[in-house]
Formats: C-alpha cells, structure tokens, sequence
C-alpha cells in the first residue's frame, strides 16, 4: 500500500484545526447538581415484577408511578416507571446491576425517556421478566440567585451587625 505524499500534507492542516476546534471549545454555560437514584425492579412470576425507586431526599417508593404502554390488541409492549427528577434535565443511566445480564440490552430492552415533564425508565420484552437495578443520575441545573435566596444564613459574616 502506497501513502501518497501530497495527500498526507493536505490533510495535515485539516487535522490541526479538528484538534484545536476540539481542545479549545467552550465549556457549557451553567452547571449541573448531580443527584442520584436507584431503581430495583424484583421479578416474581411470569409478567410480575415490582419495582422500587431509592429516592435520596424521599426514600423507598413502591412502584413510582409505573404504567404500561399497550397496542390496540392489549399486548404489553413496555413498562414504564417514573424516576423522581421532575426539574432535571438530563437523566443518565450509570450501570445496571448485574452488568452482564443479557435479558436486559441498553436501548433494545430498556432505556430512559422524558414523558410527562418527568424521566422514566422504559422496560420491555425479556427485561420485564428479570430482577435488576438500575443506578442513575439527574441533572439539574443550578441558579446561584435561587441557592443564595434560600441559603442566606450561609453568606452572613459573623462580624457584620444587624
């Protein structure tokens, strides 16, 4: 295989200005407060299974607002179940527990959906029917004005007088 000379020097500029584009970009405008969840899906039988989402501020709830999405025949073609992140807006799955479960595939069995100003998890086919959980995060943008408003007594100098 011969590598022609001339091309490689006509690329090079090309190459130089990817690179720069790339490492020089601007960071994004704003930042992101992460929050995490957990989503533990148990299978009990055939087409049974319960879920429960880890809310870090609210705790263990049953079935977060789960509903199944069905064709006009009746037949179940997925399950979804809310994820608490109402004002965030991104939502990200960080691992499934176990990661190597081959009935539940990343974008064929389940996934995560903005439906109902809300982040759901979407479940269907061979991942309805097994036990796992899910770890994930929320995104939600942080307002200094908002955080400073609530959080006065965090910005008093112990100096200053009333």
């Amino acid at each position: 295989m011969q590598i022609n000379i001339l091309n490689v020097f006509f690329l090079l500029p090309f190459v130089h200005i990817l690179l720069f584009l790339n490492v020089h970009a601007a960071p994004p405008n704003g930042s992101f407060y992460w929050t995490d969840r957990e989503i533990l899906c148990t299978n009990y039988d055939i087409n049974r299974t319960r879920c429960v989402l880890n809310h870090p501020q609210l705790g263990p709830e049953q079935n977060p607002e789960c509903f199944d999405e069905v064709d006009e025949n009746g037949a179940k073609l997925k399950t979804y179940c809310a994820l608490g992140c109402e004002e965030s807006l991104e939502a990200q799955l960080v691992k499934k527990i176990p990661s190597n479960s081959p009935s539940c595939v990343q974008h064929y069995t389940y996934n995560l959906e903005r439906k109902r100003q809300d982040w759901f998890l979407w479940r269907n086919g061979t991942c309805l029917d097994s036990s796992i959980r899910f770890h994930l995060i929320c995104g939600t943008p942080t307002n200094p004005k908002v955080f400073y408003r609530e959080n006065e007594q965090l910005f008093l100098y112990e100096d200053a007088e009333n």
